[in-house]
């Protein structure tokens, strides 16, 4: 495929991706907001946190629609979404934004992993030792905001980098196809530190959820014979939730991100990775909304009653009708 039959591909499939996201993350804050018992308080304020990033990061990544150019140094970042109509600071702001809710909604999800064992293994926890646990699992997100405000500040709205866009553009001339809001060089330190946190989150965070999920299973398994058939199907569930969620990373971060290092090295132009490498990462906004739905037994079983009662409501209907 040519650039232009990419750009094709994906003008479709944005303004789709970000639509049915956004249904399912309505969905799931109303769910957490009007039926959440009191017994998960804290899970529903951590729900509702990664239901707020994630709305932020798919809309960011339909709204910027970014194509990375990696076999230029330093790498430009086009634009071809409707943010290509603002200026370059705009879109760039709206690019660090996606980069840090992707990694404050994965960092919260990896935090609920550890968590879930203490929770297993019948430790009570307070509030401020849940927030104490959490604060700690955002170090990197914290540590990348502060190199993101030193980017922004010395990269972007230095009259340098602006100048330097102005005339990028200018000789771009692509007839309003593309705008190129940001250079990222990483001889540049801040770049290269928030490039090692990045890398860290996706390649070793998620090999510590499969750790903590190897303890939660031995833990409930130690537990089974103790409990009751209901209890047993709800813990199965459980697992069966916790085993999706490790295997997410697997499926949309690593691979592309593995693909992207091996651009920076050899410096080879591959276009799929050039267009989807801000839309891959972001899928799981669609797919996690799902997983907790069906995966967090209050939401389940008050859709479970919503579908039963449409049935039996379409049953009288029909037999009136006859």
């Amino acid at each position: 495929m040519i650039a232009a039959e990419y750009r094709s591909l994906l003008f479709g499939i944005y303004p789709i991706f970000f639509f049915f996201t956004l249904i399912a993350q309505l969905f799931l804050l109303f769910l957490i907001v009007k039926h959440s018992p009191k017994s998960i308080h804290m899970l529903r304020i951590i729900l509702g946190l990664t239901c707020i990033f994630q709305i932020v990061l798919a809309f960011s990544s339909f709204f910027t629609q970014i194509r990375f150019i990696t076999t230029k140094k330093p790498i430009e970042m086009w634009s071809y979404g409707l943010c290509k109509h603002f200026e370059p600071w705009i879109c760039y702001c709206f690019y660090q934004a996606e980069q840090l809710t992707a990694l404050a909604s994965g960092l919260t999800i990896y935090g609920t992993f550890f968590l879930k064992y203490r929770m297993v293994k019948g430790v009570q926890m307070s509030k401020f030792e849940i927030l104490k646990t959490y604060f700690t699992f955002y170090c990197p997100f914290c540590l990348s905001f502060i190199l993101v405000i030193i980017i922004v500040k010395t990269q972007t709205f230095s009259w340098e980098a602006q100048e330097q866009l102005r005339l990028v553009n200018l000789f771009l001339n692509n007839e309003d196809e593309y705008l190129v809001f940001a250079f990222l060089s990483f001889s540049k330190w801040p770049n290269t530190l928030n490039l090692i946190i990045t890398s860290f989150c996706i390649f070793v965070v998620p090999v510590l959820s499969f750790h903590w999920r190897k303890r939660t299973l031995r833990q409930i398994y130690h537990q089974m014979e103790n409990m009751s058939a209901p209890r047993q199907q709800l813990y199965k569930s459980f697992v069966m939730g916790l085993t999706i969620q490790c295997v997410l990373p697997y499926v949309f971060y690593i691979p592309i991100y593995t693909l992207y290092y091996y651009c920076l090295l050899t410096g080879e132009e591959i276009l799929f990775l050039e267009f989807f490498l801000v839309l891959i990462p972001a899928l799981p906004t669609l797919v996690d909304p799902i997983i907790s739905i069906y995966f967090v037994t209050p939401f389940r079983r008050k859709l479970m009653r919503w579908v039963k009662k449409e049935r039996e409501e379409t049953r009288t209907t029909n037999a009136f009708t006859r």
